[in-house]
């Protein structure tokens, strides 16, 4: 005969033999031969909206002499904007002018027109989703001198920055 703790395993046993397992949602087959198991995982990935600007090559500050306030203006050449969006809907590069020494900043070499006067100005650019990362893109910048600018050393006049579209 044996003893109660053997008859309360062969009931558990039996019990766990005859109702399915189901922890979630997974599956183990039972029975002779039958080997596998299923289960259903679901997972979300969350990718963080990038939106880089670095400005390379672009000068600390800019000297201006006589000869540039008799021509109006002073170009400046051999910036680049290294840029990094991955969003969908594009972005926009908004361009504002950070000193009164000036009256107005066009950005050369971008794909369509960016010129800030008195208020900011902004150009709305293509998505970069699916595409390599771009090569950082030359530009220059025409800056047109206030009828009052004097010769000089002056801070950088142009603040860029992307914004969602």
């Amino acid at each position: 005969m044996r003893g109660p703790t053997y008859r309360i395993a062969m009931l558990c046993a039996a019990l766990w033999a005859a109702s399915p397992v189901a922890f979630g949602a997974s599956d183990v087959a039972r029975g002779a031969g039958a080997q596998g198991a299923s289960a259903a995982l679901d997972f979300r990935i969350d990718i963080p909206h990038v939106m880089q600007l670095k400005l390379l090559r672009h000068p600390a500050a800019i000297a201006i002499t006589a000869d540039d306030i008799a021509r109006g203006s002073i170009t400046v050449s051999g910036a680049q904007l290294d840029l990094l969006v991955n969003d969908r809907d594009g972005y926009v590069i908004r361009a504002q002018l950070a000193n009164p020494v000036f009256t107005a900043a066009k950005v050369l070499g971008l794909p369509g027109a960016l010129v800030a006067g008195d208020g900011a100005a902004t150009l709305r650019m293509a998505s970069m989703v699916g595409r390599p990362k771009p090569a950082p893109m030359p530009v220059s910048y025409e800056l047109t001198l206030s009828p009052s600018a004097a010769p000089g050393q002056y801070a950088w006049p142009v603040a860029l920055t992307l914004e969602a579209p």
